[in-house]
C-alpha cells in the first residue's frame, strides 16, 4: 500500500497532469452518457417489477 501511496502523491509535470484530468473527465462524461442512454430503460424495467409486486399485494394500480 505503501508504494501506491508514493505513485499517488509522485510529482507530475504541467502535461501529465493535464493528460489525466482529460483522460479522467472523458471517462466520466462517457460514463455519464452511459447512464444516460440507459436509464429510461432500467427505470421502465423496474416500474413493471414494482407495478408487478403490488398487483400481488392486491394494490390498486393508480
Amino acid at each position: 500500500m505503501t508504494r501506491t501511496l508514493k505513485w499517488l502523491r509522485r510529482p507530475r509535470t504541467r502535461g501529465q497532469a493535464m493528460a489525466e484530468f482529460s483522460m479522467l473527465l472523458f471517462a466520466l462524461i462517457i460514463f455519464m452518457g452511459g447512464i444516460a442512454t440507459f436509464a429510461p430503460d432500467m427505470f421502465a424495467g423496474f416500474t413493471i417489477y414494482v407495478r408487478g409486486f403490488y398487483l400481488v399485494l392486491g394494490y390498486p394500480l393508480g
